[in-house]
């Protein structure tokens, strides 16, 4: 994955180069800047409708319509076996959620990324995503720097609940890196 977006307010100093940027959206006295980005791809309202790659989307993790039951309907069609970690970040299920997200909530509702989807609760998987939800929202409203940082890059240092060293892991078919707290994540 490469690229950035960044959530700045109008007349902020940009933290990359103009250069850099192939999309700032202005709203409400915020830039929202996205840099370095290997494909943009811009659609009139009759192609977003068609577009086949959008209608297998899940549910938009941060839509104002965002239904819980279809979220949990498609994460009961998974694989039982499949880590709650690695469904989190499948894009048909639920859309939005990435790597940084799937660590900090399953860390926050002390969840096991490697539990099988099985042995989660729907209860705990609607927790996941309520969290991812509100934080996302939040760190969407006031920048990267108001988004948890429990876990995420924090490989060996202590875990700030229980004191046991992180750890960093890659995780499923595309081995995307996992960090979590072996000692309070279960």
């Amino acid at each position: 994955m490469t690229g950035a977006w960044d959530v700045y307010r109008e007349g902020e100093r940009w933290r990359r180069s103009r250069r850099r940027a192939w999309l700032v959206l202005r709203c409400d006295g915020c830039e929202v800047v996205q840099f370095d980005g290997p494909v943009l791809e811009l659609m009139n309202d009759a192609r977003t409708r068609s577009d086949s790659r959008l209608a297998a989307l899940g549910p938009d993790v941060l839509g104002e319509s965002f239904d819980a039951c279809v979220f949990i309907a498609r994460l009961r069609e998974e694989d039982p076996a499949r880590a709650i970690g690695e469904a989190l970040l499948n894009q048909r299920t639920v859309a939005g959620i990435g790597n940084v997200w799937k660590a900090e909530c399953c860390f926050a509702l002390g969840v096991d990324p490697w539990r099988a989807l099985g042995e989660v609760a729907d209860e705990e998987a609607r927790a996941l995503v309520g969290f991812a939800r509100e934080h996302m929202r939040t760190s969407a409203r006031e920048g990267f720097r108001a988004r948890p940082r429990a876990v995420y890059g924090r490989a060996g240092q202590r875990c700030p609940r229980c004191g046991t060293a992180i750890r960093r892991r890659g995780q499923g078919q595309n081995n995307r890196v996992t960090y979590w707290c072996p000692g309070c994540q279960s």
